[in-house]
């Protein structure tokens, strides 16, 4: 069985810049060094906790929609999360605020809106979740 996975996130370079940004706050907040799918899968936490209603707004806004474009970037974490964004993506279908489907990267980009807009609780609070399906590991 697969224990990891790589992901395919596709941002523009604003998107590249709050991907960043993102990735040490949450390394800040847990005070660890983090592999950048942590980040992702953060973000998607986040998302899992979200009502589909603001998922669906969301994925309109202008900031969701300024953090994507052509700039291919990967990040590697576990398989777990490919489960996750499954359930976020039947979820967000059978409540009926989106009549597509729904891009895996632009979920991503969802995810990554709203870990920018985290308050600071809430984010630790993803961070433990994840943490717990995608344990760090520390260095010894």
């Amino acid at each position: 069985m697969r224990t990891s996975r790589t992901y395919k996130l596709q941002l523009s370079g604003q998107g590249i810049d709050q991907f960043l940004a993102c990735h040490c706050r949450v390394a800040r907040l847990a005070k660890e060094f983090i592999p950048y799918g942590m980040t992702l899968y953060v973000a998607m936490s986040l998302l899992e906790a979200s009502d589909p209603a603001d998922i669906a707004a969301e994925l309109e806004s202008p900031v969701c929609n300024a953090l994507g474009g052509s700039s291919n970037r990967f990040v590697g974490t576990t398989s777990h999360l490919a489960d996750l964004v499954e359930q976020v993506g039947a979820r967000l279908a059978d409540s009926g605020h989106c009549g597509r489907s729904i891009a895996t990267w632009r979920l991503y980009n969802v995810g990554l809106s709203l870990l920018l807009s985290s308050e600071d609780g809430e984010l630790q609070a993803a961070y433990r979740r994840a943490a717990q399906t995608n344990p760090v590991r520390r260095s010894r």
